[in-house]
């Protein structure tokens, strides 16, 4: 059991990393839509751009459309998500120009 427990905590101490992970700064409420155009334009999702608009939405209240950014990356069809973006620009104006907070 000692011998156990050792290996463990040499493993733990040995896997342990000093590595700091930045996060991009979180889109602000007032370019959240714009962003979100943008995917609509071009259908490319970059891992930085949508936690950081994730965040963005997040800040804003709006969970929901914050985790249907988040799926944006499983979809792979680039048509598809242009047709997700454009819904969600009109979702998020409207709750945006709404006072949703």
């Amino acid at each position: 059991m000692r011998f156990v427990f050792v290996s463990l905590l040499a493993l733990a101490i040995g896997c342990g990393s000093e590595e700091v992970v930045e996060l991009p700064a979180p889109v602000e409420k007032t370019q959240l839509v714009a962003t979100i155009d943008q995917i609509a334009a071009t259908g490319q999702v970059d891992e930085g751009v949508l936690t950081g608009l994730t965040m963005g939405l997040e800040g804003a209240g709006l969970m929901g459309e914050a985790a249907l950014v988040q799926q944006y990356p499983s979809v792979g069809d680039e048509a598809r998500v242009k047709k997700m973006a454009k819904q969600l620009s009109k979702d998020v104006k409207k709750k945006l120009e709404a006072g949703v907070e």
